[in-house]
């Protein structure tokens, strides 16, 4: 199997939390994250550089040069110790995502490519690395406390998750999605069994006041649908929603 820079392997975990998300298949994802990523001190530096590098920072131009420099000779220096390590992380990503885009071209190109022939590539590339971090970001961050590395790179997967499922969510909810997020199976199970029986015994209340035949139809193909529900994330959230509406 080919190895891929490290940017592509972050690319193919952020799809990956995107294409497992609402499945069962989730939690696994999550718990292999933990321990592939978050759990290795060099791994979680790596991705965390990667993050830094490509985030809007607002530095001071005078600055943004030496923390470009450090930021990427360390880079280079942890993935060139680690290279066995990150054979793995790609043979088990790899599994679930076999499409091999790159959202870090950028990056990769400066601490992968050590040729001189290669300098006016790279070049541009800092320029550009260099112009994302002195500029400031367009989105208002909210205030928060300092959190190491593992947490915030979790939140991280966890936000793109939830963005690109529903864009459209208030604050509200996107805080009742990363608090589902944080769930075992057990509890996850456990919250579901109640919840099913709390919303199937309210829409049986309605379809027994009900002399509606289409409306009824409907309420009985609902009750069947939520009996039906698997456990996971995704349906723990709409049965949730669902439960407080009736």
């Amino acid at each position: 199997m080919t190895m891929h820079t490290f940017g592509v392997l972050k690319t193919k975990l952020e799809e990956a939390s995107v294409k497992l998300y609402g499945k069962k298949e989730f939690n696994n994802f999550m718990i292999g994250f933990k321990k592939y990523v978050l759990e290795n001190k060099d791994v979680s530096e790596i991705y965390h550089i990667y993050d830094d590098l490509s985030t809007n920072k607002g530095l001071d131009k005078d600055i943004s040069n030496d923390y470009l420099n450090e930021s990427l000779e360390y880079a280079q220096i942890l993935i060139e110790s680690n290279s066995k390590y990150l054979n793995g992380i790609n043979k088990w990503v790899s599994k679930i995502v076999k499409e091999s885009k790159n959202n870090y071209k950028d990056i990769d190109n400066v601490i992968y490519n050590n040729n001189i022939s290669n300098l006016e590539s790279i070049l541009e590339s800092k320029r550009k690395i260099k112009n994302t971090i002195i500029s400031e970001s367009v989105i208002k961050k909210e205030p928060t406390k300092s959190i190491n590395v593992p947490l915030n790179s979790i939140y991280n997967i966890a936000n793109k998750t939830i963005s690109k499922h529903l864009e459209n969510v208030n604050e509200n909810e996107k805080n009742e999605l990363k608090s589902i997020l944080s769930l075992t199976s057990n509890e996850i199970e456990n919250e579901m069994k109640e919840l099913k029986e709390s919303v199937t015994s309210k829409l049986k209340v309605t379809l027994n006041e009900s002399k509606d035949v289409g409306y009824t139809t409907k309420i009985q193909s609902t009750i069947n649908k939520v009996m039906e529900s698997k456990n996971d994330h995704y349906n723990l959230y709409k049965l949730r929603n669902l439960n407080e509406g009736l």
